[in-house]
């Protein structure tokens, strides 16, 4: 299981079908977009490359980048 998670309200979203962190993030933003359309929302990585995030509708969702190798496109 993979988590990502909502910094502002600690809420976690799992999924058991992606197989990296970055396509469980891209498809939480996917969920997101379905609901709200927020065509700013991008995949982002922090400097250090341990954590990928997303800013959607004014909260941020991350998740621990356990492949560091993997671009945020």
């Amino acid at each position: 299981m993979i988590w990502v998670v909502c910094l502002e309200t600690n809420e976690k979203f799992g999924y058991s079908d992606k197989k990296t962190p970055y396509e469980a993030l891209s498809g939480m933003l996917y969920a997101l977009n379905m609901k709200r359309l927020d065509s700013a929302a991008a995949i982002q990585t922090t400097k250090s490359g341990e954590h990928l995030y997303f800013e959607h509708s004014g909260k941020t969702y991350a998740i621990r980048n356990e492949q560091k190798g993997t671009s945020a496109a």
